[in-house]
């Protein structure tokens, strides 16, 4: 993980305009715009069934807005597929950890690098060149099981791992795809304290080793205040608030509808 660039007051890495996502009479997402600079971490908050995941997926491809515009570094990629957005170097983690748990941790993140490898499983076996395509792929893993201090458990299967390990992989498979841009949604769900400061710990150095900009889902207030730049507050799909989170987490419409009292003392 190669540090990347970050120039200040630059065009939006990410420009969300009017987007709207639908399902039947359902509007999950409605009318929402914003914007997510260079090498910022920006958080998205709300109560359950707010929309935040849903803007996820429209961002990175599982669902196709029914209008709006979504920019990239400047293209549209509204109606992309997934693979094809993961191309362009948007890197996703999900609510529901999405893993192969029979398989190692090092297997795992290899599929991560999936978009990068310029050769099929055929030709690797057959090509020399192939053996040196998997060592180079190998030697990106490598750095990120290093990164995340998951070297001792490379060779055990996932599924023998508790919620704290697990997310972890997941993380380290989305850096494994070298990402211009990378989306969590809920990263700490389910872990212990101990286990939230590591992650919040590893996303910081994330942003501070790779100046890729981060959009986080989280439930986790506190942690949101101490690690996001931004946050963006939705409620039945649309915007209530965006801005720094000591000005916003603190709006009395903010607190009293979504966030219940624990900000208030």
């Amino acid at each position: 993980m190669s540090p990347l660039a970050s120039t200040p007051g630059a065009d939006p890495v990410l420009e969300i305009s009017h987007i709207k996502v639908e399902f039947g009479s359902i509007v999950a997402v409605n009318n929402v715009s914003t914007s997510v600079q260079a090498g910022e971490i920006f958080a998205i908050v709300g109560p359950n069934g707010a929309g935040k995941s849903s803007l996820l997926n429209a961002i990175n491809g599982f669902y196709k807005p029914s209008s709006g515009q979504i920019r990239f570094n400047g293209r549209d990629i509204v109606g992309l597929r997934p693979h094809q957005v993961a191309k362009l170097g948007v890197a996703r983690t999900f609510q529901n950890i999405q893993l192969y748990l029979g398989m190692p941790v090092l297997d795992n993140l290899m599929a991560g690098r999936h978009i990068h490898m310029n050769n099929g499983v055929l030709q690797a076996i057959i090509r020399p060149w192939g053996m040196k395509e998997e060592a180079r792929q190998r030697e990106a893993v490598e750095k990120v099981l290093q990164f995340l201090g998951l070297q001792a458990q490379r060779n055990t299967p996932v599924g023998t791992f508790g919620y704290g390990i697990r997310k972890r992989v997941d993380l380290g498979r989305a850096l494994c795809m070298e990402p211009k841009l990378l989306l969590l949604d809920e990263p700490m769900a389910g872990m212990t304290m101990d286990e939230k400061e590591d992650m919040a710990r590893f996303i910081l150095e994330v942003r501070h080793s790779t100046g890729i900009p981060i959009v986080i889902v989280e439930h986790d207030m506190q942690l949101v205040s101490d690690i996001a730049d931004r946050v963006l507050v939705l409620d039945w799909g649309q915007v209530v608030a965006t801005g720094k989170p000591d000005e916003v987490l603190r709006l009395p419409e903010v607190v009293a509808a979504y966030l219940g009292s624990e900000l208030t003392e």
